[in-house]
Protein backbone atom coordinates (compact mmCIF):
# COMPACT_ATOMS: atom_id res chain seq x y z
CA UNK A 1 0.00 0.00 0.00
CA UNK A 2 1.35 3.42 -0.92
CA UNK A 3 2.19 5.99 1.73
CA UNK A 4 -0.71 8.28 2.48
CA UNK A 5 -3.30 5.82 1.14
CA UNK A 6 -4.56 4.61 4.47
CA UNK A 7 -3.98 1.40 6.42
CA UNK A 8 -1.89 0.88 9.55
CA UNK A 9 1.49 2.41 10.38
CA UNK A 10 3.46 -0.37 8.70
CA UNK A 11 1.52 0.07 5.46
CA UNK A 12 2.19 3.77 5.49
CA UNK A 13 5.87 3.31 6.37
CA UNK A 14 8.56 3.74 3.81
CA UNK A 15 9.46 7.29 4.70
CA UNK A 16 9.67 8.63 1.17
CA UNK A 17 10.85 12.21 0.98
CA UNK A 18 13.81 14.50 0.65
CA UNK A 19 14.87 18.09 0.17
CA UNK A 20 16.36 20.59 -2.24
CA UNK A 21 19.55 19.82 -4.06
CA UNK A 22 21.28 22.74 -5.73
CA UNK A 23 21.82 22.18 -9.42
CA UNK A 24 19.44 19.22 -9.70
CA UNK A 25 16.49 19.40 -12.07
CA UNK A 26 12.89 19.20 -10.94
CA UNK A 27 11.59 16.58 -13.36
CA UNK A 28 11.54 12.81 -13.10
CA UNK A 29 14.57 10.56 -12.74
CA UNK A 30 17.33 11.58 -15.11
CA UNK A 31 17.64 9.26 -18.12
CA UNK A 32 20.53 6.87 -17.79
CA UNK A 33 21.31 7.68 -14.16
CA UNK A 34 22.39 4.76 -12.07
CA UNK A 35 24.10 3.04 -14.97
CA UNK A 36 27.69 3.68 -13.85
CA UNK A 37 29.57 1.54 -11.36
CA UNK A 38 31.93 2.32 -8.50
CA UNK A 39 35.24 3.75 -9.62
CA UNK A 40 38.26 1.48 -9.73
CA UNK A 41 39.69 0.72 -6.31
CA UNK A 42 36.38 0.68 -4.42
CA UNK A 43 34.71 -2.27 -6.06
CA UNK A 44 33.90 -5.60 -4.49
CA UNK A 45 36.89 -7.10 -2.74
CA UNK A 46 38.50 -3.65 -2.45
CA UNK A 47 39.21 -1.36 0.51
CA UNK A 48 35.58 -0.97 1.51
CA UNK A 49 35.51 -4.60 2.69
CA UNK A 50 38.74 -4.17 4.65
CA UNK A 51 37.50 -0.89 6.12
CA UNK A 52 34.40 -2.54 7.54
CA UNK A 53 36.48 -4.96 9.60
CA UNK A 54 38.97 -3.40 12.01
CA UNK A 55 38.60 0.24 11.04
CA UNK A 56 36.38 3.04 12.29
CA UNK A 57 35.63 6.64 11.34
CA UNK A 58 38.18 8.35 13.61
CA UNK A 59 41.24 6.41 12.48
CA UNK A 60 40.26 6.84 8.82
CA UNK A 61 39.84 10.57 9.46
CA UNK A 62 43.32 10.74 11.01
CA UNK A 63 44.91 9.17 7.93
CA UNK A 64 43.12 11.55 5.58
CA UNK A 65 44.51 14.42 7.66
CA UNK A 66 47.99 12.94 7.25
CA UNK A 67 47.45 12.72 3.48
CA UNK A 68 46.52 16.41 3.36
CA UNK A 69 42.84 15.77 2.60
CA UNK A 70 41.39 17.60 5.62
CA UNK A 71 37.81 18.19 4.46
CA UNK A 72 36.28 14.73 4.63
CA UNK A 73 33.42 14.51 7.15
CA UNK A 74 29.68 15.04 6.83
CA UNK A 75 27.93 17.62 9.01
CA UNK A 76 28.09 16.23 12.58
CA UNK A 77 24.36 16.92 12.95
CA UNK A 78 23.82 13.78 10.86
CA UNK A 79 23.66 11.16 13.61
CA UNK A 80 22.98 7.42 13.78
CA UNK A 81 19.50 6.25 14.69
CA UNK A 82 20.89 3.31 16.64
CA UNK A 83 24.20 2.48 18.27
CA UNK A 84 26.26 3.62 15.28
CA UNK A 85 27.88 0.33 14.34
CA UNK A 86 30.72 0.70 11.86
CA UNK A 87 29.65 0.53 8.22
CA UNK A 88 31.73 0.97 5.08
CA UNK A 89 30.96 0.87 1.40
CA UNK A 90 30.96 2.59 -1.96
CA UNK A 91 28.95 5.82 -2.07
CA UNK A 92 25.71 5.90 -4.05
CA UNK A 93 24.31 9.44 -3.76
CA UNK A 94 20.54 9.91 -4.26
CA UNK A 95 19.73 13.45 -5.48
CA UNK A 96 16.47 14.94 -4.20
CA UNK A 97 14.45 18.09 -4.99
CA UNK A 98 11.38 19.70 -3.50
CA UNK A 99 8.14 19.51 -5.51
CA UNK A 100 4.75 21.19 -5.09
CA UNK A 101 2.32 18.74 -6.67
CA UNK A 102 1.43 15.10 -6.17
CA UNK A 103 2.46 13.30 -9.37
CA UNK A 104 0.07 11.03 -11.22
CA UNK A 105 2.49 8.15 -10.52
CA UNK A 106 4.21 8.79 -7.17
CA UNK A 107 7.58 7.49 -5.98
CA UNK A 108 8.89 6.81 -9.50
CA UNK A 109 12.40 8.04 -8.79
CA UNK A 110 12.54 6.56 -5.31
CA UNK A 111 11.55 3.10 -6.51
CA UNK A 112 13.96 3.17 -9.47
CA UNK A 113 16.87 4.31 -7.29
CA UNK A 114 16.22 1.69 -4.62
CA UNK A 115 15.85 -1.10 -7.16
CA UNK A 116 19.22 -0.15 -8.70
CA UNK A 117 21.20 -0.46 -5.44
CA UNK A 118 24.24 -2.71 -5.70
CA UNK A 119 25.55 -4.94 -2.92
CA UNK A 120 27.99 -3.18 -0.58
CA UNK A 121 26.89 0.36 -1.41
CA UNK A 122 26.18 3.05 1.17
CA UNK A 123 23.26 5.29 0.21
CA UNK A 124 23.78 9.02 0.76
CA UNK A 125 20.56 11.01 0.43
CA UNK A 126 21.42 14.51 -0.81
CA UNK A 127 18.41 16.36 0.58
CA UNK A 128 20.16 19.58 1.55
CA UNK A 129 19.01 19.27 5.16
CA UNK A 130 15.40 19.92 4.16
CA UNK A 131 12.74 19.35 6.81
CA UNK A 132 9.91 19.44 4.31
CA UNK A 133 9.43 15.67 4.37
CA UNK A 134 11.07 12.48 5.58
CA UNK A 135 13.59 11.11 3.08
CA UNK A 136 13.66 7.59 4.42
CA UNK A 137 11.68 5.07 6.41
CA UNK A 138 11.19 1.42 7.26
CA UNK A 139 10.14 0.17 3.82
CA UNK A 140 12.97 2.01 2.11
CA UNK A 141 15.30 0.40 4.65
CA UNK A 142 13.86 -3.03 3.95
CA UNK A 143 14.28 -2.51 0.20
CA UNK A 144 17.86 -1.27 0.57
CA UNK A 145 18.84 -4.13 2.85
CA UNK A 146 17.31 -6.65 0.44
CA UNK A 147 19.44 -5.19 -2.36
CA UNK A 148 22.59 -5.52 -0.23
CA UNK A 149 23.16 -1.92 0.89
CA UNK A 150 25.37 -1.50 3.96
CA UNK A 151 23.51 1.54 5.32
CA UNK A 152 22.02 4.96 4.56
CA UNK A 153 23.22 8.46 5.46
CA UNK A 154 20.57 11.17 5.07
CA UNK A 155 21.21 14.90 4.78
CA UNK A 156 17.66 15.36 5.97
CA UNK A 157 15.05 13.57 8.02
CA UNK A 158 13.76 10.04 8.52
CA UNK A 159 10.67 8.34 9.90
CA UNK A 160 9.68 4.91 11.29
CA UNK A 161 12.53 4.97 13.81
CA UNK A 162 11.11 2.14 15.92
CA UNK A 163 10.54 -0.11 12.91
CA UNK A 164 13.97 0.61 11.42
CA UNK A 165 15.54 -0.27 14.78
CA UNK A 166 13.66 -3.57 14.78
CA UNK A 167 14.84 -4.22 11.22
CA UNK A 168 18.47 -3.61 12.22
CA UNK A 169 19.34 -1.55 9.14
CA UNK A 170 21.94 1.20 9.83
CA UNK A 171 20.62 4.73 9.23
CA UNK A 172 22.10 8.18 9.96
CA UNK A 173 19.96 11.34 9.69
CA UNK A 174 19.37 14.83 11.07
CA UNK A 175 16.26 13.84 13.01
CA UNK A 176 12.81 12.36 12.78
CA UNK A 177 9.77 13.62 10.88
CA UNK A 178 6.49 11.80 10.09
CA UNK A 179 5.75 13.65 6.82
CA UNK A 180 5.64 11.56 3.64
CA UNK A 181 7.42 12.87 0.57
CA UNK A 182 4.55 12.39 -1.88
CA UNK A 183 3.89 15.84 -3.35
CA UNK A 184 6.73 17.34 -1.32
CA UNK A 185 10.02 15.92 -2.63
CA UNK A 186 11.28 13.55 -5.32
CA UNK A 187 14.41 11.60 -6.19
CA UNK A 188 15.66 12.86 -9.55
CA UNK A 189 18.94 10.96 -9.96
CA UNK A 190 21.18 8.45 -8.24
CA UNK A 191 24.76 7.27 -8.37
CA UNK A 192 25.63 10.85 -9.35
CA UNK A 193 27.96 13.45 -7.74
CA UNK A 194 26.25 15.39 -4.96
CA UNK A 195 26.84 17.52 -1.90
CA UNK A 196 25.83 15.64 1.25
CA UNK A 197 26.10 17.20 4.68
CA UNK A 198 28.19 20.03 3.18
CA UNK A 199 30.70 17.64 1.59
CA UNK A 200 31.09 16.84 -2.12
CA UNK A 201 30.65 13.11 -2.67
CA UNK A 202 31.20 11.12 -5.86
CA UNK A 203 29.80 7.72 -6.74
CA UNK A 204 32.25 5.05 -5.61
CA UNK A 205 33.97 7.14 -2.94
CA UNK A 206 34.59 5.08 0.19
CA UNK A 207 32.23 5.90 3.07
CA UNK A 208 33.06 4.88 6.65
CA UNK A 209 30.53 5.76 9.35
CA UNK A 210 29.96 4.94 13.00
CA UNK A 211 28.84 6.63 16.22
CA UNK A 212 31.45 9.38 15.74
CA UNK A 213 30.08 10.43 12.35
CA UNK A 214 30.71 9.79 8.67
CA UNK A 215 33.97 10.05 6.71
CA UNK A 216 34.18 10.09 2.91
CA UNK A 217 37.43 8.91 1.31
CA UNK A 218 38.01 9.89 -2.34
CA UNK A 219 38.19 6.71 -4.40
CA UNK A 220 41.72 7.48 -5.56
CA UNK A 221 42.90 7.62 -1.93
CA UNK A 222 40.98 4.60 -0.69
CA UNK A 223 43.66 1.92 -0.98
CA UNK A 224 46.39 3.97 0.69
CA UNK A 225 44.01 5.29 3.34
CA UNK A 226 42.84 1.82 4.35
CA UNK A 227 46.38 0.43 4.38
CA UNK A 228 47.65 3.23 6.62
CA UNK A 229 44.57 3.15 8.84
CA UNK A 230 44.95 -0.57 9.47
CA UNK A 231 48.59 0.01 10.45
CA UNK A 232 47.63 2.83 12.82
CA UNK A 233 44.84 0.77 14.38
CA UNK A 234 47.37 -1.97 15.12
CA UNK A 235 49.69 0.54 16.81
CA UNK A 236 46.76 1.89 18.84
CA UNK A 237 46.10 -1.64 20.08
CA UNK A 238 49.72 -1.91 21.17
CA UNK A 239 49.62 1.44 22.97
CA UNK A 240 46.39 0.47 24.74
CA UNK A 241 47.93 -2.80 25.91
CA UNK A 242 51.00 -0.95 27.17
CA UNK A 243 48.86 1.45 29.18
CA UNK A 244 46.89 -1.45 30.65
CA UNK A 245 50.18 -3.09 31.65
CA UNK A 246 51.19 0.04 33.60
CA UNK A 247 53.15 2.13 31.11
CA UNK A 248 52.99 5.89 31.29
CA UNK A 249 51.35 7.62 28.36
CA UNK A 250 54.66 9.33 27.50
CA UNK A 251 56.52 6.03 27.33
CA UNK A 252 53.76 4.35 25.33
CA UNK A 253 53.52 7.26 22.90
CA UNK A 254 57.29 7.36 22.41
CA UNK A 255 57.15 3.66 21.60
CA UNK A 256 54.14 3.53 19.25
CA UNK A 257 53.89 7.15 18.00
CA UNK A 258 50.08 7.31 17.88
CA UNK A 259 47.28 8.82 19.90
Amino acid sequence: MSAGSGGGPRERAGGRGGGPREGVGSGGPREGVGSGGPREGVGSGGPRERAGGRLYAAVVSDILDDLGHREHVLDPAIRPLGTGEVIAGAANPFLVVEVDEIPAVPYTGEIAALDDIRPGEVILVAAGGSARAACWGELFSAAARARGANGTLIDGYCRDARLIAALGYPVWCRGMLPLDCKGRTAVTAWRQPAVVGGLPVRPGDLVVADADGAVVVPAELADETVRRALAKASKEDGLRDALTAGSTLRAAYDRFGVL
